[in-house]
């Protein structure tokens, strides 16, 4: 029961960070290169368990980057509504990934 636990929180997470990237690295998306990017991070979260507390607040901190990000975005880009959505995206994964540059590399900073 644990693991089928485990699988359904590293699917939630490959759902979020595809929900992020597919913008980014594409120009359309579609449901075969979701559920493809899904799978893939999905499984990567799976194998990465044993990192599963900075996953989970890279994510975290993802979600509230995206918060920021839109609230901020609504003011800034009023009529580029094509460009705000891969803005949004990206500063989300830029977040998210500072905070994992940030953890692996500079052992003495303590973000949360």
């Amino acid at each position: 029961m644990e693991l089928f636990w485990f699988i359904g929180k590293c699917a939630l997470i490959g759902i979020i960070w595809a929900a992020l990237l597919i913008p980014v690295l594409f120009d359309k998306g579609g449901a075969f290169k979701y559920i493809l990017a899904v799978g893939i991070i999905g499984a990567l979260c799976f194998f990465f368990k044993n990192y599963s507390a900075l996953i989970n607040t890279m994510t975290l901190i993802g979600l509230v980057a995206l918060v920021i990000a839109f609230i901020s975005s609504m003011a800034v880009f009023d009529k580029e509504s094509k460009a705000k959505s891969k803005i949004i995206a990206f500063s989300c994964i830029i977040a998210g990934l500072s905070y994992l540059v940030t953890v692996l590399f500079f052992d003495s900073v303590h973000i949360l």
